[in-house]
């Protein structure tokens, strides 16, 4: 009796999937790209304006209204501080400073308004994101092969 060959199975459509992917993770104007960055916005938004209210006002405003979200292609991250507000992080965690003076506040590892805001909010940033990619991942307009027709799928 002649040897049998193992059965082969093909996933039509692989090529254009992990091309897919790739343009994922290169190419940085694909609908794919900006989709998966704006699913990260939507689920870092709440800690952001939860860390919007919680930083002091003070005169200016200035480290409550420089709380910003950005959205990257692994999910997303809450900002605070630039060149022009040095002092986020010392306020946020205290310390020593020695500009613009020497002054000193208590150090506090767990920070006192953003990484409070995140740690109360990780369950609902979490399922917002999960529910954002979700969508992401069911729009046909992001994939190259958007058809059920196996006959159809290009690869």
């Amino acid at each position: 009796m002649p040897a049998v060959p193992p059965p082969q199975v093909g996933i039509i459509g692989m090529r254009a999937l992990r091309a897919d992917i790739n343009r994922l993770a290169d190419d940085q104007s694909s609908r794919l790209y900006q989709a998966i960055k704006d699913a990260g916005r939507q689920a870092a938004e709440p800690v952001a304006q939860r860390a919007r209210g919680a930083f002091p006002h003070g005169d200016t405003g200035d480290l409550a209204g420089d709380v910003r979200v950005s959205g990257t292609k692994t999910g997303a991250a809450v900002r605070v501080g630039r060149v022009k507000i040095p002092y986020a992080g010392w306020v946020e965690f205290g310390g020593r400073r020695h500009t613009p003076h020497e002054s000193a506040r208590t150090f506090v590892p767990s920070g006192r308004y953003l990484f409070p805001a995140a740690a109360g909010l990780a369950d609902v940033a979490a399922q917002r994101y999960t529910d954002a990619l979700e969508r992401v991942f069911s729009d046909p307009s992001v994939w190259t092969n958007t058809t059920d027709n196996g006959g159809d799928v290009h690869d």
